[in-house]
């Protein structure tokens, strides 16, 4: 689009980040007041969102997530009026990439399109729930399409919702260790290389997949960006994409490259950052026994016995060596 600029980013509070180096939208053009088309400059390299173990880096579903996640905001701020210090609340986030393969960073920045469609809801004149699809484009070629659904709540709403359903003060994230609270997975076996974005550990393999639990530094400087009451939503989703590709990884697929190309979430309860959250991923569908295909796995979260989230993974496996199954996941 002629009239979409890629010079700089957009004001930082507008899609809650802190640090600018956190933001990837640039420009918004406006349509009609319920579509707008969204820039969006991809990295050439970033600390968490690219690091991959493939010797190639790509622009994989996680960073799109984030993509969406922020026009998602700044569509709320600038184009419906939602006050700076509102909070917005996931109902439901998926993602669906129909191509990877021209997705490998390249020598300049990338240059990613969001065509937004909002579906909104008002009450008193004020935006209290919108449902959103974007899609996605990259060089003129499509490449996917997210869909999500959430509600906006003024700061004293929010406050009563989280104090009256836990009854007292809500801690922060900035309460968390820096050090792992259990025996981390080894990075490797989550297409990670910086052991610091590993957010699973105390990892096992069970008869269908993998049981683990969540843990993140409360000085992850993209996660918690700056500190929060709970654990995000996109966190959840790059936990969930780590434990399916750790099942398949113990299932005797440990030299393939996994690639994460659909993400389907349901937000049930907030993951507090002061109780152990459970981790469970079922694989649901393999590909042959020697050979690349679709993958698809189950990964529930649980805290307190009670189900937080549960996700909806689906995946690529791209074959190299195969090695013996049901290796050792400790760092």
């Amino acid at each position: 689009m002629e009239d979409l600029s890629f010079q700089q980013t957009v004001d930082r509070l507008l899609v809650h980040r802190h640090a600018v180096n956190e933001v990837f939208l640039t420009d918004l053009v406006p349509i009609d007041r319920d579509t707008c088309v969204i820039g969006a400059q991809l990295p050439l390299s970033h600390p968490y969102f690219l690091d991959q173990r493939a010797p190639a880096a790509r622009y994989d579903a996680l960073l799109l997530t984030e993509c969406c996640r922020q026009a998602g905001t700044y569509v709320a701020h600038t184009q419906y009026g939602v006050a700076r210090d509102w909070v917005f609340l996931a109902a439901a986030t998926s993602i669906e990439l129909e191509r990877t393969d021209i997705l490998e960073v390249g020598d300049s920045p990338g240059q990613l399109i969001l065509e937004v469609h909002s579906l909104p809801s008002f009450r008193g004149g004020l935006l209290r729930s919108v449902r959103t699809r974007l899609d996605l484009s990259i060089a003129g070629e499509r490449i996917g399409v997210m869909e999500g659904e959430g509600r906006y709540l003024d700061r004293e709403e929010y406050g009563l919702l989280r104090q009256g359903r836990r009854g007292g003060q809500v801690p922060l994230s900035s309460a968390l260790g820096a050090e792992p609270a259990g025996v981390p997975v080894a990075p490797r076996l989550v297409e990670r290389r910086d052991p610091r974005n590993v957010l699973l550990v105390d990892a096992h393999g069970t008869a269908d997949g993998l049981a683990a639990r969540l843990w993140v530094s409360g000085r992850h400087t993209t996660i918690f960006d700056h500190p929060l009451d709970h654990y995000p939503a996109m966190a959840l989703l790059e936990a969930a994409a780590q434990a399916t590709t750790l099942a398949v990884r113990l299932d005797g697929a440990d030299g393939a490259e996994v690639r994460i190309t659909g993400l389907a979430a349901d937000y049930v309860r907030f993951a507090e950052v002061d109780a152990d959250v459970a981790v469970t991923a079922t694989i649901t569908e393999r590909p042959p026994a020697a050979g690349d295909g679709p993958i698809t796995a189950d990964v529930v979260f649980q805290q307190h016995g009670a189900v937080l989230t549960e996700i909806a993974v689906r995946a690529e496996l791209h074959t190299s060596d195969r090695v013996p199954a049901r290796q050792a996941v400790a760092a």
